[in-house]
């Protein structure tokens, strides 16, 4: 029987997404357990053999109060109700103290993570970031006072640079177990073939989950109905629930419900136009051209996997990134985006087909 490993991973889908080659690799040594939230919990059974899935909502997750004592009870509760699994490792790649006292909780040998330094936190220099990785460092050191002897983390990680891919972080902690990620494409199942299309197909998806991701409505049509797309390319546009069209009339139309849904329209395509999102991740995952539109976020941090160099960014914010927290009066890093911008990636693109 092979031990049991725990990967604590809390936040949102497209983070899920970026997780799957470590827990593809991890299942070549390790009983795989996934803690995740309810909402991500289809990411993980997108793959071919899913991992054991235990589901918990964060009292601290988005935008809901949640004070740092109620938040340390609720890690330690759940930490305590996984206990009798007996995992061997816990993991967790986010600098979150949270989270490492829930690992610590299971009584799990072995706990490998990113403590909650400068240099593993993103963007530590904003004001409301920097208060909450203080107030971080003081649960680590309350929890050192309190139990001697038993460490938060029995093996501290660092980012190796500021600039470091999220993927490398994965990286750095399955080398800390002996282990590879797993990049093979796909990483996920993958639906049944579809009828070809006789010129490349565009995916696009125009849609972000938070505003400072949302390229403008009216640029996406600019572009969408420009003869360097049109004649070049069959658009697909994908359009989640309770979404309007960007694209011209003559572009075909896919309406998605879920994530498996969302996998098969993008399967169908020879490349993917979409924000900073979970579709860039999912298409990566099937190992699609990707070109991503980025605003609030860093893409030497979370650019979908293989793709770097196809990010759209205009970096003329002085707050950027922001983590989704604009402190200017309108987008600027969206704003200064423009449809050129996009079109030569999509150039760029053309020449490789």
């Amino acid at each position: 029987m092979k031990p049991r490993l725990l990967i604590v991973e809390l936040h949102h889908l497209g983070d899920a997404v970026m997780s799957l080659p470590f827990v593809r690799g991890a299942r070549e040594k390790f009983d795989v357990h996934v803690l995740c939230r309810p909402a991500t919990r289809a990411v993980y059974e997108l793959l071919p053999e899913p991992p054991s899935l235990h589901s918990w909502e964060p009292p601290w997750g988005d935008d809901r109060a949640c004070g740092a004592w109620q938040a340390v009870a609720a890690a330690r509760d759940e930490g305590r109700i996984l206990r009798p699994l007996e995992f061997a490792a816990a993991v967790c790649v986010w600098a979150d103290a949270r989270a490492q006292i829930l690992m610590a909780e299971t009584r799990a040998a072995q706990r490998i993570g990113f403590p909650m330094t400068h240099g593993n936190y993103y963007a530590a220099d904003l004001p409301w970031r920097r208060n909450r990785r203080w107030l971080g460092r003081i649960l680590e050191m309350l929890w050192g006072i309190t139990h001697p002897g038993r460490p938060l983390l029995t093996q501290r990680l660092h980012r190796e640079s500021l600039r470091q891919s999220h993927l490398r972080c994965w990286e750095q902690i399955a080398e800390s177990l002996g282990l590879s990620c797993d990049y093979t494409v796909p990483w996920i199942k993958i639906p049944l073939a579809q009828p070809r299309s006789d010129r490349p197909v565009l995916a696009v998806h125009a849609h972000a989950r938070v505003p400072s991701k949302q390229w403008p409505p009216d640029r996406w049509r600019e572009l969408l109905a420009s003869p360097a797309v049109a004649d070049c390319f069959d658009v697909l546009e994908i359009l989640p629930p309770g979404t309007k069209s960007v694209a011209p009339a003559s572009a075909r139309k896919i309406q998605t419900s879920d994530l498996a849904s969302l996998v098969a329209a993008l399967h169908g395509a020879d490349a993917v136009l979409c924000h900073d999102s979970l579709p860039a991740h999912l298409a990566a995952a099937l190992g699609k051209p990707v070109i991503t539109i980025f605003g609030s976020g860093e893409p030497d941090w979370f650019a979908p996997w293989n793709n770097r160099d196809r990010v759209v960014q205009r970096r003329v914010c002085p707050l950027h990134p922001c983590i989704d927290r604009c402190g200017m009066d309108s987008y600027l890093c969206l704003d200064a985006v423009s449809t050129g911008d996009v079109l030569a990636q999509l150039e760029r693109l053309k020449l490789v087909q």
